[in-house]
């Protein structure tokens, strides 16, 4: 689930960077100038959600995102938010404007939204906005008609006496009726079902959003792929793993995941069946 979550956030925060920009800075005088790719800013094996380069109210900054089903365990939000801040300003030379976005209702509770400290002339303050789902007015959201915060909105605090069950059927018709592309509609239908399904029964969603519907989608896509891709490497280990010791057929595991071709891993499956050796498969891995 996480891996499907993360593709289908990252393909919202890119296709709709206008949508959600303007949501969590508050104003309309938002442009997105670019897309900052994550590859460029692995900080100690970590990336960001989502970074954007944008203009706001007349300067340059730069936009962070990072998007949390429950809290952060391993480390505190503001111990990572103040990891993020450094190198970006020391990367860019910008303003960064940084925001943590949480999903579940009690997720969030204990984030301060900020870091300081001070001593004998040292300085260093750092605040970030905290934005909890379950705290924005839903309803105000879905009269927007901002395609991008869609999906969001199941999740977000829905009208005084409605029943959870009527508000996601609400989420759902102001998806379908939104006036975008059958292709946009997809992946906003795609990502509703996600994230609904994450906080809530994954039924309220399933009732509602036809397979169909979906099938179009970028996120529903790299899910099949990505299915695909794990059930061929379960044939290709099972059929090593019959005819080599365990720890060498380990070794070579990671490095079929890593195939994004489909069709050289179906090659492969045939290769796990004859060839003379673990060794001669990983060289096969890396033609």
């Amino acid at each position: 689930m996480a891996q499907e979550y993360n593709n289908t956030a990252k393909v919202l925060l890119t296709d709709h960077a206008t949508d959600i920009s303007q949501f969590v800075l508050n104003t309309q005088d938002v442009e997105v100038l670019e897309n900052i790719e994550t590859e460029q800013q692995q900080i100690v094996a970590r990336r960001t959600d989502s970074t954007k380069r944008i203009r706001v109210n007349g300067h340059e900054a730069i936009l962070h995102i990072e998007l949390q089903l429950r809290d952060s365990t391993h480390r505190p939000m503001w111990a990572r938010n103040a990891e993020y801040h450094g190198y970006l300003i020391g990367q860019h030379q910008l303003p960064v404007y940084s925001n943590t976005i949480y999903f579940h209702e009690n997720a969030g509770k204990n984030d301060p939204g900020k870091y300081e400290y001070s001593w004998n002339g040292y300085v260093y303050t750092l605040h970030y906005k905290v934005i909890r789902l379950s705290q924005i007015d839903g309803k105000s959201v879905l009269e927007k008609q901002a395609p991008g915060l869609l999906p969001f909105a199941p999740l977000m605090q829905r009208p005084a006496g409605m029943n959870l069950d009527r508000w996601v059927q609400e989420c759902v018709e102001a998806t379908l009726s939104v006036p975008v592309d059958e292709q946009t509609r997809s992946n906003l239908l795609f990502a509703t079902y996600l994230f609904g399904s994450i906080v809530h029964d994954a039924t309220l969603y399933g009732h509602r959003i036809q397979e169909e519907l979906m099938i179009e989608s970028k996120g529903y896509q790299l899910l099949v792929r990505e299915t695909t891709v794990k059930a061929t490497v379960d044939i290709a280990m099972a059929l090593l793993e019959h005819r080599f010791p365990g720890e060498a057929v380990d070794s070579v595991k990671p490095a079929l995941l890593n195939i994004d071709d489909l069709q050289k891993l179906q090659q492969l499956v045939v290769a796990a069946a004859e060839v003379p050796s673990i060794e001669a498969l990983a060289q096969m891995i890396h033609e």
